[in-house]
């Protein structure tokens, strides 16, 4: 395994291109890093187009097998260093904007994909870091100095190839894992709507109560208090980035201090039903039920808990009207709105309608939830150990540990970069 400069890898480097507001959007598409997805992937749904001179559009366009960089920008939860792999999705022409740059692979020497994997590979595990230069609000890269840092290349151009096949395999089978995941909560939602939404439209279901009357709803504890002379504790909480879309993620549970009446007051209890305060417009609604049987687990104030005091409704069921369209429909209308931002408070969220369909029917949705989540419990433990093994073979393939001998060339993983050059 040799160690070599990626810009000796490199035919050319192409800065970016901005260019001026397109009139009656005539001009050339341009990709930003809005565009750039997770795992070196593009997004082409939402290009800007913009007015560049024909010269600049003919020396800057990609071609198949860019890789696109981006050194400028970023955020301290995105640093800059991610890369993309450009493929031609049509026959339209694409260049890249200013805070990116373009770096061709010689293909005599580097696989174009195999390159892309060793610079993804380096980003994800943080060595991209140590090419940064912060200012006020932006974060750069220092280009010739990455350019100049060392990567691992095979002698043998086909054991490059062996590699790009093994990892794109890896891909693949961690994208249809997600597509599965994604596919069992669409089907939570579309049950939802086939149970209830049908039936309501026939007046079956009134409109009899508001939240308030059937449930607590609280906001929790303010950050950054400060106690004079009083005991307090130190006990885990949950931020809003804690509360997703039908689910609460738990990975990263930070700690908060807090009186022991602060504790009692905003301990959560299984079968709690947490909701963000606002965000964006169409995560209004955004929560998840609290099954976790964590001590003293507490909630910050930009959160709602609901605690049911009601048997009319069950929290799987809540859950999943508040989420609906339904839901999201009574918020957006609802909310204050600011620009880009919608916040609800909790004197409108305890006036939420409630629509109460009979509880035998509300417990067979909840039967229906728990097998699904049954199995996207598994489909979940699936992608973990799917994402641990293509980090395991990321290593020990940059580091020269695989044997490739028994890696066939697979030409899906893009025929046009099949043909070995001549040595």
């Amino acid at each position: 395994m040799n160690q070599l400069k990626i810009n000796d890898l490199l035919t050319e480097k192409i800065s970016g291109e901005w260019g001026k507001e397109s009139t009656n959007n005539i001009g050339v598409n341009v990709l930003r890093t809005t565009n750039f997805m997770d795992k070196g992937e593009i997004n082409f749904d939402n290009i800007v187009i913009r007015d560049i001179p024909h010269d600049k559009v003919i020396k800057k366009k990609l071609i198949d097998g860019d890789i696109i960089i981006e050194k400028s920008g970023g955020s301290p939860t995105q640093p800059v260093g991610r890369v993309v792999i450009f493929f031609q999705p049509n026959d339209q022409t694409y260049l890249c904007n200013n805070f990116t740059t373009i770096l061709r692979p010689d293909r005599t020497k580097v696989f174009p994909k195999y390159l892309f994997f060793v610079l993804w590979y380096n980003h994800k595990i943080g060595k991209t870091l140590r090419y940064q230069n912060k200012t006020t609000g932006i974060i750069n890269l220092k280009l010739d100095n990455y350019l100049n840092s060392k990567i691992p290349i095979p002698e043998n151009y086909e054991d490059q190839i062996r590699i790009a096949t093994l990892l794109s395999r890896a891909e693949s089978l961690i994208a249809k894992r997600k597509e599965g995941i994604r596919l069992l909560d669409e089907l939570i939602k579309s049950t939802f709507w086939k149970m209830f939404h049908i039936l309501n439209s026939k007046n079956e279901f009134k409109k009899e109560s508001t939240l308030g009357d059937i449930a607590d709803v609280m906001s929790g504890i303010t950050k950054g208090k400060k106690y004079k002379n009083k005991k307090i504790v130190t006990v885990p909480y949950l931020r809003v980035a804690n509360v997703q879309d039908g689910f609460i993620d738990i990975g990263e549970l930070k700690e908060i201090q807090a009186t022991e009446g602060e504790i009692f007051k905003y301990q959560l209890q299984e079968n709690d039903l947490l909701l963000t305060e606002g965000g964006d417009p169409d995560k209004l609604g955004r929560g998840a039920i609290w099954k976790f049987h964590i001590p003293n687990c507490i909630y910050q104030n930009h959160l709602f808990r609901v605690r049911l005091k009601s048997h009319e409704i069950i929290p799987i069921y809540l859950s999943a009207l508040i989420g609906s369209v339904y839901g999201k429909k009574y918020f957006l209308k609802a909310a204050k709105q600011t620009t880009g931002i919608a916040t609800i408070n909790s004197k409108q969220l305890k006036k939420f309608p409630l629509i109460k369909p009979p509880i035998d029917l509300q417990n067979k949705f909840a039967q229906i939830v728990e097998k699904v989540e049954s199995i996207k419990t598994k489909y979940e433990a699936s992608l973990t150990e799917l994402e641990n093994l293509y980090g395991s073979l990321s290593q020990r393939a940059f580091r020269g540990e695989l044997d490739l001998s028994r890696v066939p060339i697979d030409t899906a993983i893009k025929p046009e970069f099949h043909g070995i050059p001549n040595e």
